[in-house]
């Protein structure tokens, strides 16, 4: 964005024809890089949505004009952004919700927070008393606001909020994390918090097991704090952990059946 002066502002309010082309001009960059990144998913960027975003945006800059109260050039840009992250975000969810009403879909997007992003531990959430209280979708209505959503990235998933109400994306935080705009971000960035979330998600399962279980499941790819053991080594993992010998292999399998039960639960 190029500078602005408050003064300049003031006349874009006024409907002054030279101020809001300023105003047009200084917003500009901002619009198309929002519109991209929305318009961007799976690694895909759909350019007639980053188009028509773009568009959408511009107009929204203008009517934002009039509901602008603050004074100042940063409240100014930081109100613009603002504006055009919901008026692009309503207009995505148009085309990329298609199929499930707006209840439907406002209601997954709030399991989408819960689940901190994460499509289908939403799916899952989505059906949940706990989680949702009277707004609960049935089984088959999750899975149709899931496989509605996934068409939208799922970094630009909402996980929370600023003090100041502005939602934060799963790709903020991971700018956050890699100390670069999120704009800069990089498909290894996606897939490491992608493998982070895997392996929260494994832990998470993992704890819902008995401790022997637990234990032989983890002995056989060696995830912290208990050695890789494999299926090679039973004797040493009866021995190191005190399960007996002939019931090892039988502990294994039904942990195998609980993991996959819980897990598909889950997920």
């Amino acid at each position: 964005m190029i500078n602005l002066t408050e003064a300049q502002i003031a006349a874009a309010k006024d409907n002054d024809l030279e101020a809001i082309t300023a105003i047009v001009n200084a917003t500009e960059e901002r619009v198309t890089q929002l519109a991209w990144r929305y318009a961007t998913g799976g690694g895909r960027t759909d350019h007639t949505l980053a188009e028509d975003l773009a568009q959408v945006g511009r107009i929204a800059v203008w009517e934002g004009l009039k509901r602008f109260n603050g004074r100042t050039v940063a409240e100014f840009f930081s109100f613009i952004d603002r504006t055009l992250k919901g008026a692009m975000s309503d207009s995505r969810k148009e085309e990329t919700r298609q199929g499930v009403s707006r209840s439907v879909a406002a209601a997954f997007e709030r399991a989408l927070s819960m689940a901190d992003g994460d499509p289908y531990q939403a799916e899952w959430l989505a059906t949940t008393q706990e989680a949702m209280g009277d707004r609960r979708l049935s089984a088959d209505t999750a899975y149709a606001a899931r496989l509605s959503y996934q068409g939208v990235h799922y970094l630009d998933a909402p996980i929370g909020e600023t003090d100041t109400g502005e939602s934060i994306t799963l790709a903020d935080r991971l700018a956050v994390e890699a100390e670069v705009p999120a704009d800069l971000l990089e498909p290894n960035d996606y897939a490491r918090e992608r493998s982070k979330q895997t392996g929260i998600k494994v832990r998470r399962t993992l704890s819902r097991l008995g401790e022997q279980q637990r234990t032989v499941l983890m002995a056989l790819t060696g995830i912290v704090p208990v050695d890789y053991y494999g299926t090679e080594r039973d004797d040493e993992l009866s021995r190191d952990y005190g399960i007996p010998l002939h019931q090892v292999r039988v502990v294994r399998s039904k942990a195998k059946d609980r993991f996959a039960e819980v897990w598909t639960a889950a997920a």
